[in-house]
């Protein structure tokens, strides 16, 4: 397991001796091939393969047979699965409004693929009911009658004019006509679906804004009961899947006493919840394709499994004993364990993809995720942890560049987005570029990220441009005082919540940075506020969160125009790169215009790149690119690395 250590100690994640890194456009592709998914049969593999900014599914046979590839041109692939054998799913999304129902957003499609006849069906094609044929939930392959089928969530109802009037409702589709039937109806509490892989509806979620009562329930003899029912107005418990034996349904719930997330039984029998169990620190669910709950997973640096079943447990140990030193992902496998497909990265390895053969005793390549990277272009990564200014113990990553001793070397601050996420030991292709043009790059894990339990995002509440932008300035003071970097030499750069940060740290964290790139960042928090009240309704989880995060009960508060750098244009102390895509539907374009205008208007240097047809994750080959270029252009402009 990982170590982390206070002051100057500093643990080796990944190592390179290679002074030379890779091209820029290297780190900006968007991975050759991800997604590698394993048939139930363990005869094929599907993955997503993107070459110059098309995308296609392959199908590859494990026994040398004919490769098929499906070209699915520009759109933006989001996944493929296994429905069955013989069927591929490939998701795909458009930024889009569905008429008189939502505003712009990303909107998921799928397509099946029969790969014996190279057919291929939109689903749903059709539907006995009125629905919109774009997904609410991920689809899940199952068999109803001895017929393959897909299992999705879809919005229905005739007369609906809005998300808030329709109803989710799931639905099973064939595979290779792309009909669509009913399986149940919802309303327009409904949230999830909990089903067996035959269509056997076991429970759903409901969640009422007006009085935020969140309720797990169970379906008997035709009817909804209440499994389990708290108010939950922010945080509150969720629907997991199966227990393995299927005689319960998975939940997490927080424990009164510690106040952090643990797993729980909910007997479908008779609705009695069972006692709280699972890691004592924070975790992730691991399920298989059927709905089952199969362990957990944690982050301590490196990603560490739990796996309730023992074959899985046994398969994965032997795998990752190959890659010691190595940030390891479980992607698919199948239902007996006997085939394992994994994602690898960090010393030596980019990324990649491979394969456990245990019939075989085989354990095999399947491709890289950055071809055009060698190990050699992975620059050092060390593990940090630091006190902020109250104390509080940071954590984070710091990556070196090839081939310079580390002591004053120029840095670049790269916080997350989220911000409830964080960053983890591994390949970011982000940080890599950045390191491998000269530059340190610290990625700190502030408070309010996740991986370090519940008290730790509660230490955000009311810190949204406070404590929270403090323990990024505070990293950089640590690392001065280490002498790893210099302190003259140090800018910020970060993309949504991260782009938050950069504009924040030069508006409002005077005499840390000497330029700040954002990208996605926001400007005005009143305005995201307004306008999110606007979309979701006040009394939405969505607007109770950010609330929280800022300290304030109204949108009208004063303490929202403090935390705004656009309202502290006048007080930047260096220059500002904004860049913005036209298609974001999380972030509103009009934050970066709005921060450019009041950046003018102060006589404050700042360039603004569009990113056309970019949606708020870069996932357009191109204009990925186009960001990274002009990030380092500007950086090295206003931060020389030498």
């Amino acid at each position: 397991m990982l170590k982390l250590f206070a002051g100057v100690a500093l643990t080796v994640l990944v190592s390179s001796s290679a002074a030379l890194a890779g091209p820029l456009e290297a780190y900006g592709r968007l991975p050759a091939i991800s997604d590698v998914e394993i048939s139930s049969d363990g005869a094929n593999l599907a993955y997503i393969a993107h070459d110059g900014g098309t995308s296609r599914v392959i199908i590859q046979p494990l026994n040398g047979g004919e490769v098929q590839s499906v070209d699915f041109g520009k759109v933006k692939m989001r996944g493929v699965m296994w429905a069955d054998p013989g069927h591929v799913v490939a998701e795909v999304s458009r930024t889009q409004a569905i008429e008189y129902v939502t505003y712009v957003g990303e909107q998921f499609q799928a397509t099946s693929i029969n790969i014996k006849t190279g057919a291929s069906v939109q689903i749903p094609k059709r539907s006995y009911e009125t629905i919109n044929n774009v997904l609410s939930s991920d689809p899940i392959g199952g068999v109803v009658d001895g017929k393959p089928t897909v299992f999705t969530q879809f919005y229905a109802g005739e007369e609906a004019k809005s998300w808030q009037a329709g109803r989710f409702d799931l639905y099973r589709v064939d595979l290779d006509t792309g009909i669509a039937a009913m399986v149940q109806m919802g309303d327009t509490e409904t949230g999830d679906y909990l089903f067996k892989t035959d269509g056997t509806v076991i429970a759903r979620t409901t969640y009422h804004r007006e009085n935020a009562r969140w309720a797990m329930e169970l379906r008997k003899n035709g009817k909804w009961v209440d499994g389990y029912v708290t108010t939950a107005p922010l945080d509150g418990p969720a629907m997991r899947g199966l227990s393995l034996d299927e005689k319960s349904v998975v939940m997490t719930i927080q424990d009164e006493k510690t106040g952090e997330y643990r797993l729980a039984n909910v007997s479908i029998a008779d609705g009695k919840l069972g006692e709280l169990y699972g890691p004592d620190q924070p975790f992730r669910i691991v399920s298989d394709n059927s709905n089952h709950v199969i362990g957990t997973v944690t982050d301590a640096g490196y990603r560490q499994y739990h796996f309730d079943e023992p074959r899985l447990a046994a398969a994965w140990s032997m795998i990752t004993s190959v890659f010691p030193g190595r940030q390891m992902t479980l992607q698919s496998h199948t239902p007996d364990y006997t085939k394992i497909v994994a994602y690898v990265e960090g010393t030596g390895e980019p990324g990649g993809y491979y394969l456990l053969d245990l019939t075989a005793k085989k354990l095999s390549k399947v491709g890289s995720a950055y071809p055009g990277l060698a190990g050699g272009d992975v620059a050092e990564v060390r593990a940090i942890k630091y006190a902020a200014a109250d104390g509080l113990m940071i954590e984070g990553y710091l990556t070196l560049p090839q081939g310079k001793v580390a002591k004053g070397l120029p840095l670049i601050v790269l916080p997350h987005g989220g911000p409830q996420a964080r960053d983890e030991a591994g390949f970011d292709w982000w940080a890599q570029a950045l390191a491998s043009r000269g530059y340190a790059v610290l990625q700190p894990n502030f408070r309010g990220s996740t991986g370090r339990g519940h008290g730790f995002i509660r230490a955000s509440d009311g810190e949204w441009g406070g404590k929270m932008q403090t323990d990024l300035s505070d990293g950089v003071r640590f690392l001065a005082k280490q002498g790893i970097i210099d302190p003259k030499r140090v800018c910020i750069t970060g993309a949504s919540y991260g782009g938050y940060a950069a504009l924040a740290g030069i508006t409002m964290d005077k005499g840390v940075y000497r330029c700040a790139v954002s990208v996605a960042g926001i400007g005005d928090v009143r305005q995201m506020i307004n306008f999110e009240i606007l979309r979701y309704r006040e009394e939405s989880p969505i607007v109770r969160h950010d609330k929280r995060y800022f300290g304030v009960t109204s949108a009208n508060d004063p303490k929202l125009d403090e935390r705004s750098p656009e309202r502290h244009a006048s007080e930047a102390d260096g220059p500002v790169l904004l860049i913005h895509g036209k298609e974001d539907t999380v972030v509103r374009y009009e934050q970066s215009t709005g921060m450019r205008r009041a950046l003018e208007k102060a006589g404050k240097p700042v360039e603004f790149v569009d990113l056309r047809e970019e949606d708020h994750w870069l996932s357009r080959e191109a204009t990925r690119q186009q960001m990274l270029s002009a990030t380092v252009t500007f950086l090295e402009k206003n931060n020389p690395p030498n």
